[in-house]
Parts: structure tokens; C-alpha cells; sequence
């Protein structure tokens, strides 16, 4: 276990259906729980093996800059899925990665939206060697 676990604060919690572009800094495999005399998450590289926290949980800790300021975002298995797929065709072809939240039941899923960037507009123009000598 480490010596300092994380303390989950400052997540990404846009309204319903709001896309928020973001940059992606980092992402782990981490154990949550939640401790109750706390109040908070805390975060873990390992799972823990006390009885005082509850919910233990493996989730992915997604570590983004949106806007104005660096957030965290738990993402469960099947929502790292979806991460995946919407980062490799970012990292593929550019342009900008989107986090938004949609209701589904009674929970909140977690999506992320790819947009590539608009061609460019750059007139090429073409000579011929012999002219240009």
C-alpha cells in the first residue's frame, strides 16, 4: 500500500449532455474506496486490506486539463473501453477529445467524443522546375 494515498477532489462533473473538450495528462489503474470518518475517496496503486474503508473498488484514475483548471475523472472498466477507442483516433489523426456525461437509469455514464480537426485550407500551388530556373 502507499505511504500517501491519493485524495479524490476536484473532479470533472459537466451538466448532462454538455461536451467539454480536454487534454489528457495522465491515466492509471488505481484501487478506490471511500473512507467515512473522511467524508472523501482515496485513491490506491495497491488494494488495501483494512476494514475501516468501504466501496474497494478497481477504476482507471484519468488525470485531464479542461478549460481552466486540471481535474481527475474515475473511470469504471467499461467506460476505459470507450476512453480507449476515442484516444487512439485522437492520437491517430489529431484534433480535439471531448468528456460528457449522459443518464442512463438512474446512474451517470461516463462518454468521450472525437473531433478531428477541420482539413486545412492552404492553396498549393505548382511549378515547374524549368520555370522557376
Amino acid at each position: 500500500m502507499t505511504e500517501s494515498p491519493l485524495i479524490g477532489h476536484n473532479y470533472l462533473k459537466p451538466p448532462e449532455n454538455e461536451k467539454i473538450p480536454v487534454v489528457v495528462l495522465d491515466f492509471r489503474k488505481m484501487y478506490a474506496c471511500w473512507l467515512p470518518g473522511l467524508r472523501s475517496t482515496l485513491y490506491f496503486d495497491e488494494e488495501p486490506k483494512t476494514d475501516e474503508l468501504k466501496r474497494i473498488r478497481e477504476i482507471v484514475l484519468l488525470e485531464v486539463f479542461s478549460v481552466d483548471s486540471k481535474y481527475i475523472i474515475e473511470l469504471m472498466p467499461e467506460d476505459f473501453e470507450h476512453f480507449k477507442t476515442a484516444y487512439s483516433l485522437f492520437s491517430t489523426y489529431g484534433g480535439e477529445l471531448y468528456f460528457y456525461r449522459r443518464k442512463e437509469g438512474r446512474r451517470m455514464k461516463k462518454y468521450f467524443d472525437f473531433k478531428p480537426k477541420p482539413p486545412s485550407k492552404t492553396d498549393i500551388k505548382q511549378y515547374k522546375l524549368e520555370k522557376l530556373l
